[in-house]
């Protein structure tokens, strides 16, 4: 780890200009895609919705970007670019980062939730959207117009069926798309069907952590979890002198569990969206055979060659994934888990910087605070961004690269002819 963090002070160095103007441009952008959806629902609440969604991507192409730009100064990941990209299964294409883009949601969109970026996202545009809303209702009803408010329409409560149907409705367009851009040979409907990608796994994240919030809120109004806090009370009551330290002992315990999410997820899945973006050309094609469809020989054989290029879009596009997560288990558990430690530093950094600004500045009023706490808010995040891709970089050149310079080599290496009898002889 202290080579880790050595190469990537030296990649902090090197190009920290891009890196912190990538990082504030992402944040940039991220409030930027919360205002306009603000704008836009109050004409369309669907659309509004739609642009929301954008929002994580202030956060994640910057990290993509960064990570390409410090691949140029570390030998080993360089040599991944020599490979030859695998053909895309539905474009009849080399395969590019873009089509694998849910490879790389999923584990990013686990950061974006577990840093609350994404309940920040939700709780702007709700209060603001519905503080418009109702302002809108009042200025009406003052000067005598008769104006319907409509704030849940606005900000897009959707139930959990719903959300279901929108991933089905994805993947189908997903397909679709890839079948298109196959036959008019134009890149740029990739990028579209990347944004379908980015709607749905946002549509997930956002049940992911409605469902989470609300099963916490359950479990704690249950009768059992009242009757074991009792009985814990109880107890640690009767233990006279004994009893300050080992409540003290389980609070800890307790907060080193709740802490998992940070310590061990978001150092991980951050290894899993390095190892995606800079390592996705080593992931073979999935094999084309469908033995349980080969199998439904009721079903028509232009369905069952429909559903079979289904099955292989789908499979193309989550492959790179497993093959990350495959990838970080090679790299052994005490180099990820004294990762995760380190990573600490990185993940509080805008509360470092907070604290700072606080120590410089004094009290201040209020509302001063109020005017300037999103700038701070959003430097914080920003130089987060910009020591984040670095380090994943450098731990991915340490950690992962041998194995991923390994399968290049293999992948390079040409097979030798099978020598003939006369050659032997």
């Amino acid at each position: 780890m202290p080579q880790v963090v050595a190469t990537a002070g030296r990649l902090v160095l090197r190009h920290w200009p891009a890196l912190l103007a990538l990082s504030l441009a992402g944040a940039g952008l991220r409030s930027g895609v919360v205002w306009a959806a603000v704008e836009v629902s109050d004409w369309v609440g669907w659309a509004g919705q739609l642009i929301l969604v954008l929002a994580p991507l202030g956060y994640l192409v910057p990290i993509v970007w960064m990570l390409h730009l410090c691949r140029g100064s570390l030998p080993q990941l360089r040599q991944i670019e020599s490979v030859e990209r695998p053909e895309a299964v539905t474009e009849r294409r080399e395969r590019r980062l873009v089509d694998v883009a849910v490879s790389v949601l999923v584990p990013f969109l686990a950061v974006y939730v577990s840093y609350g970026l994404l309940q920040d996202d939700l709780d702007r545009f709700q209060n603001e959207a519905s503080f418009d809303e109702f302002s809108q209702g009042i200025v009406s009803g003052l000067m005598g117009e008769g104006v319907d408010i409509d704030p849940a329409g606005r900000i897009g409560v959707y139930p959990v069926q719903v959300a279901v149907m929108i991933v089905l409705v994805a993947f189908v367009a997903r397909w679709l798309l890839g079948r298109v851009e196959r036959s008019l040979r134009f890149l740029a409907i990739a990028f579209a069907g990347a944004l379908v990608e980015v709607y749905y796994t946002g549509q997930v994240a956002r049940q992911v952590n409605l469902v989470r919030a609300e099963g916490t809120a359950w479990l704690e109004d249950r009768v059992v979890v009242s009757e074991v806090q009792g009985r814990y009370d109880a107890v640690v009551s009767d233990l006279g002198p004994l009893a300050s330290p080992v409540d003290t002992a389980t609070t800890w315990l307790f907060g080193l569990l709740g802490a998992i999410d940070a310590v061990v997820v978001v150092p991980v899945a951050w290894l899993a969206v390095g190892a995606v973006v800079l390592g996705h050309r080593l992931t073979p094609a999935p094999s084309p055979t469908h033995p349980l469809l080969d199998t439904m020989t009721a079903i028509p054989e232009p369905v069952r060659r429909a559903a079979a290029g289904l099955l292989d879009d789908i499979r193309e596009r989550w492959s790179t994934f497993w093959s990350s997560l495959r990838v970080l288990a090679t790299g052994g558990l005490l180099p990820m888990l004294v990762f995760g430690v380190v990573f600490l530093l990185v993940i509080r950094v805008p509360v470092l910087l907070s604290e700072g600004i606080r120590l410089l500045v004094g009290p201040t009023d209020f509302w001063t605070w109020w005017a300037f706490s999103p700038f701070e808010r959003n430097l914080g995040m920003a130089l987060s961004m910009a020591l984040t891709a670095p380090l994943l970089a450098a731990a991915l050149d340490r950690l992962v690269a041998p194995q991923l310079s390994e399968a290049a080599r293999a992948r390079r290496t040409p097979e030798a002819p099978f020598p003939s009898t006369a050659a032997e002889s």
